[in-house]
């Protein structure tokens, strides 16, 4: 290579590295629910392994899988590695178990009376405020512990009257403590909703009168509004992560479901990687961390204008949990007898690739027709997706003028009935025009 082309060659690998951001770093405060599950082992680690955790908490998937865009400092492997009321983990991660909202109230106030790792208090308060000076950006996650604590209160209408204004005061108070101990400088902060401990197996087991369970759920969808109405007055705002909406989907979702994989709630010690609680009942698994991660990975970017990827359905099932993400077709394909058939194939010579066979419910052995009506002025062309299919896949009706450029047909002329039925109509005035759909894998 020319001595020139070399000098330029070095100048652009260096400029490259100058270009290339530093994660964004990042401290928290919270429970179990953050702190690194390789230290939980009593939850984390299956029977037949108990001292090696198989499940993963959100900042350990921020490590493992997103160390170039997020950091929440060096990482100490060894228990014990730190004096405070930690374990080990990372440097940035004040995710402390069993602590409450009320114990972190107390420990930034100087207060251990009365509490059982009151000896630990001052000390963990000096190394936080020691940390808090390494990052622009504080999360906020506690109050699981609250709802744990009194739920059967919640549940038969006994809890005291400020119950819930008491748990926003005091994450008010601790997001306070925050902002003054960084002076002039203050940091951004994440505060988080509350999850309704209500959708754990290891609760709804035990609390499971449907109507006190609605009763229930509309309480803390209350006070979790409370919480974001009182983020947005501040000055300036607190950036939420809903965490509450995974377990809406916890309650809502039967089954729950990523892209067609079906996921038990609980049930296995092993903590398989399909399960959305782990052995407990009642700590998040991998599965229900990656979208834990994901409400504050959104958070994030909100607050600092960063552009950290979430993961997408795919990547948790595949890199996250160890799965097949296409599992779904694989096994409907060998169920028809057709195993090694791949979603473009054609086998029956219907038009119809197979993924698309699968997303209408049709067989991919046999020739099939499951459309109805016509693509012409005054008519409609419709089908009817299954919807086991419609969790793996979808459907785009695409259409043209010249069978060769497709746009995707507007949804003002798309109409899905009661049954599920799609049909779609030409644009106005269309003297010719063809329909085709596309069928794609979610993302």
């Amino acid at each position: 290579m020319p001595r020139l082309l070399q000098i330029l060659s070095l100048f652009a690998a260096i400029a490259c590295t100058a270009q290339a951001a530093d994660p964004l770093k990042v401290l928290a405060i919270g429970d179990s629910m953050t702190e690194e599950y390789a230290y939980e082992l009593t939850f984390s680690a299956p029977d037949s392994n108990s001292t090696n955790a198989n499940v993963r908490s959100w900042p350990e998937l921020f490590r493992i899988f997103r160390a170039n865009e997020v950091s929440l400092g060096p990482f100490e492997s060894t228990g014990g590695s730190y004096v405070d009321l930690r374990n080990a983990g990372h440097e940035w991660n004040f995710g402390i178990p069993g602590m409450t909202s009320l114990n972190w109230f107390r420990l930034l106030a100087d207060a251990p009376e009365g509490e059982a790792l009151g000896f630990g208090y001052a000390i963990t308060k000096d190394e936080l405020q020691e940390q808090i000076f390494n990052t622009p950006v504080v999360v906020i996650m506690l109050g699981a512990n609250d709802l744990k604590q009194d739920y059967d209160k919640i549940f038969n209408d006994t809890e005291e009257a400020t119950f819930f204004n008491q748990i926003r005061n005091r994450l008010r108070a601790i997001h306070d403590w925050v902002r003054v101990n960084r002076g002039a400088q203050p940091p951004k902060v994440i505060v988080c909703t509350v999850p309704d401990v209500g959708a754990t197996p290891q609760i709804s087991g035990i609390y499971n009168v449907p109507a006190k369970q609605a009763t229930t759920r509309a309480k803390i969808a209350a006070f979790n509004q409370s919480i974001i109405a009182w983020a947005a007055s501040e000055n300036p705002p607190a950036t939420v992560a809903r965490l509450d909406l995974l377990t809406d989907r916890v309650f809502d979702q039967v089954p729950f479901q990523i892209n067609g994989t079906v996921f038990t709630l609980a049930g296995s010690q092993e903590n398989p990687p399909t399960q959305v609680f782990c052995k407990d009942g009642f700590h998040a698994s991998t599965v229900a961390q990656a979208y834990i991660a994901n409400e504050i990975i959104g958070a994030l970017n909100t607050a600092m204008g960063t552009t950290i990827p979430k993961f997408s359905d795919r990547e948790i099932l595949r890199n996250l949990l160890g799965l097949n993400p296409d599992r779904p077709y694989l096994d409907w394909i060998a169920a028809a007898g057709l195993a090694g058939s791949g979603m473009e194939a054609d086998p029956d010579g219907d038009q119809l690739p197979n993924l698309m066979e699968y997303l209408l419910g049709t067989a991919p052995g046999s020739y099939s027709h499951p459309f109805s009506g016509s693509y012409a002025p005054g008519g409609s062309l419709s089908w009817l997706p299954i919807g086991t299919g419609l969790r793996f896949g979808d459907l785009v009706p695409q259409d043209s003028a010249d069978l060769v450029t497709w746009t995707a047909v507007p949804a003002a002329r798309i109409s899905t009935a009661a049954d599920g039925r799609v049909s779609v109509v030409p644009a106005a005035g269309l003297k010719r025009g063809f329909v085709r759909l596309k069928a794609t894998v979610k993302p």
